[in-house]
This record gives C-alpha cells, structure tokens and sequence, in this order.
C-alpha cells in the first residue's frame, strides 16, 4: 500500500471521507430558522433565594422581567430551580 500524504493516508481513502463528511454534514451547515441565535436567557432562583421561595417571588420577578425591558431582549425562562416540590408522604408520593 502506497501511502500519498505525509500522514500516512493514503489519498484515495482521505478524499472519499472528506466528500462524505461534506454532503452528510453539508444539509446542517445552513439551517437559518432563528435557533440558536443567542444563548437560552432567563433567571434562576436558586442562584439568589436557595430554597426561600414562593409564589409571591416567583411572580414579582416575572413581572420585574417584563417590566424592565427584559423579555422584550430575550429573556424568556424564569426558572424554579429547586425545593419547589412538596414533601413525601409515607407511601413516597410528593404532596404540594
């Protein structure tokens, strides 16, 4: 076997892949349908509130978002991160 590259590949096997690679991938190149154009924005309450919250909050920072232009840039997730969910009964089912 004949090896045509200085890798060590030989050159019929490298340009098969690369035109393989190319028409697979190619479909996926150019997809323009707004995903992906900025980052998922939102905000999290357990970066600040750790388990302190209630519906209270939860709805005032909705509003605040709103209010403060926020949601008109992007941010669209207002996220409960944690101890939003009830406790166990003794059968294990969550309660609110």
């Amino acid at each position: 076997m004949k090896f045509d590259s200085p890798a060590g590949v030989p050159f019929p096997m490298f340009i098969t892949l690369f035109y393989v690679i190319y028409f697979v991938t190619y479909g996926v190149m150019g997809l323009n349908n707004g995903v992906g154009r900025t980052p998922p924005m939102g905000w999290n309450s357990w970066n600040k509130f750790l388990c302190n919250i209630d519906e209270k909050l939860i709805k005032d920072t909705a509003d605040a978002l709103i209010k403060h232009g926020l949601a008109d840039v992007g941010y669209k997730y207002l996220n409960m991160d944690d101890c939003w969910e009830g406790e166990r009964d003794d059968d294990g089912y969550i309660h609110a």
